[in-house]
């Protein structure tokens, strides 16, 4: 019998290769497919990483992207103005032009800016995308010679003059609270005899001890030294900056009503840095770059030049009525009240000493019922009795009234128990009653209810109804423009925020604007009149110092401005 080996049978298409040997290969080519898709992945990741570190956008504006090699270079020149700013100070420091403490104050606040540097510069260039279209529609260019002088002002150092000064402040008027036509005279003429005794060779600081209302006449009126824009009063600053070495002044009248006499002793001239441009490329930005961010800067200036020339020009103004309630801090227990006191010899602060018998608390009272029996004929004369007669300091300016009170809060129990009487309705006067500061006659206005925007709107619908807006303004305003009713003059564009501004230039002549809240409390005004006018002296500072603001606020919130928020932790490299 002869033996076979059993043949091996194969499977169809599969010769020389089983099943172990397939599954090897396999799991060997999805390996080395896996790795190559995770390095090519990587190598994606890490392409997309450098080109979103470099290229991504840190913010865009109505889709014009700020990169982020942007925001590093623009980061790398404010870095370097600080520093150059922190040199400067100590040179001048150093040299006894500024103190220490000066010194210290301004180096604090440089290191702030650096601590915020990623978020300030990044806000730079976002106003600077917006301002260079804004600049381009209201015909606005800026050329070479333009970046060539500003680069030249970078590198200067102002001109300094060492100030001394006189200063005469007038007297209060005894029955007003604040300086009148006498006491103004009086301080101008004591001003004027200082000034004579010193153009006859009276040695300046004998002056300035014996006549200076202010500290530092004790020092001589030494103010130190001083640049041209150095924030105080800006016709002095004029005048000292015309003197020679060793100059005085006329005698000035400041916006403060301050009469003032000015001296120069030393003049620093102004000097410009010939290295200024050698430092910016020592730490490697271009000057390319750095004279972009100075066009910025010429664009933002000449913005604001023309602004304030265009509304410094003539234009429509409104005559306008004011009622400002304060904000207050939520009280729902609290009422507010206004009062006139009474108290015994005109003296809040000795009443509580003064015996029950002194007749001076019989004087108060019948001056107490007198007023109560004036007001239940007349309520309306209460703004005007509380301002000419109340012995409360205050009242010359509050019209008597008084902050939210609740039955927490410190005051007199007389007279807490008087204003928390049961059944009191808005606008009830209370009869006289005694505390022990006085005697006093109080008006119930209203209790917190709804806070001061609700109570606002009921003024308004009584407004519109046909109430004397002038006397609800006298009434209820918490304004220094209560005492005239409300009246705050000619409002031009510009002149107040844009919310304020929005209410009444919306509202028709003869109109009450919606109620309005503000950072500071809620209005509402009434429109009596328009007319084309020329701006006055003090609309044209308020335009210098807050119009080109509050216009560039109005116009930036028309562009679409989108911020990255991992920009935040962008460095300098």
């Amino acid at each position: 019998m002869t033996l076979r080996a059993k043949p091996v049978v194969r499977g169809p298409g599969r010769s020389g290769w089983n099943s172990g040997d397939r599954r090897t290969t396999l799991l060997n080519v999805g390996f080395v497919i896996a790795i190559a898709a995770s390095i090519l992945i990587l190598v994606g990741y890490a392409g997309w990483s450098w080109y979103d570190d470099h290229f991504g956008a840190a913010a865009t504006v109505d889709g014009t992207t700020i990169t982020r090699d942007q925001l590093r270079a623009r980061m790398k020149i404010e870095l370097f103005r600080i520093t150059y700013t922190e040199n400067r100070i100590r040179t001048l420091n150093n040299m006894g032009i500024i103190s220490a403490a000066n010194a210290d104050s301004q180096l604090q606040f440089l290191e702030q800016r650096k601590q915020s540097l990623t978020s300030l510069t990044l806000a730079r260039l976002i106003d600077a995308e917006v301002q260079a279209r804004l600049a381009g529609g209201e015909g606005i260019t800026v050329t070479d010679a333009d970046i060539d002088e500003e680069f030249i002002v970078e590198a200067t150092t102002n001109e300094q003059r060492h100030v001394w000064m006189i200063e005469i402040t007038p007297e209060d008027n005894a029955e007003t609270g604040e300086p009148g036509d006498a006491e103004k005279a009086a301080a101008k003429a004591k001003a004027d005899a200082a000034l004579a005794d010193l153009k006859a060779g009276k040695p300046w600081g004998d002056v300035a001890k014996e006549t200076s209302t202010a500290a530092s006449a004790a020092q001589d009126g030494d103010f130190g030294w001083l640049p041209l824009e150095s924030g105080y009063d800006k016709d002095m600053m004029t005048a000292l900056f015309e003197l020679t070495e060793s100059g005085i002044t006329e005698v000035l009248e400041g916006d403060d009503g301050v009469f003032r006499i000015g001296r120069v002793s030393e003049i620093l001239p102004e000097s410009v840095d010939p290295t200024f441009q050698a430092q910016i490329e020592e730490e490697g930005i271009e000057l390319a770059t750095y004279r972009e961010a100075i066009r910025a800067d010429v664009i933002r200036t000449k913005l604001v030049d023309k602004v304030v020339a265009d509304l410094s020009a003539p234009a429509p103004q409104r005559h306008v009525l004011q009622i400002f309630l304060s904000q207050a801090t939520p009280m729902p227990d609290g009422v507010k009240v206004r009062h006139i006191l009474y108290s015994p010899k005109d003296d809040p602060g000795g009443a509580a000493v003064l015996p029950a018998e002194d007749p001076a608390w019989a004087a108060a009272e019948a001056e107490a019922k007198a007023a109560y029996d004036a007001l239940k004929a007349d309520p309306t004369a209460f703004d005007e009795l509380a301002r000419t007669e109340s012995d409360e300091g205050s009242a010359k300016t509050s019209g008597g009234k008084l902050p939210y009170y609740d039955p927490s809060s410190p005051i007199d129990a007389a007279f807490a128990a008087a204003i928390f009487a049961e059944g009191l309705e808005p606008g009830e006067l209370i009869p006289p009653f005694k505390s022990a500061f006085g005697w006093h006659v109080v008006q119930y206005m209203r209790p917190f209810g709804d806070g001061e925007k609700a109570w606002l709107e009921s003024l308004r619908t009584q407004a519109v109804d046909g109430a004397d807006f002038a006397q609800l303004a006298m009434d209820e305003g918490e304004g220094e423009e209560a005492a005239d009713g409300g009246d705050i003059g000619w409002i031009a564009h510009a002149e107040l925020s844009e919310e304020l501004e929005t209410a009444i230039f919306e509202t028709s002549v003869g109109g009450v604007s919606t109620v309005v809240e503000s950072g500071d409390g809620a209005y509402l005004f009434k429109v009596l009149a328009e007319e084309e006018r020329e701006p006055t002296d003090e609309q044209i500072a308020i335009f210098e110092d807050s119009g080109f603001t509050n216009w560039y606020a109005e116009k930036k919130a028309d562009f679409e401005i989108v911020t990255n928020a991992s920009a935040a932790t962008t460095t300098v490299e």
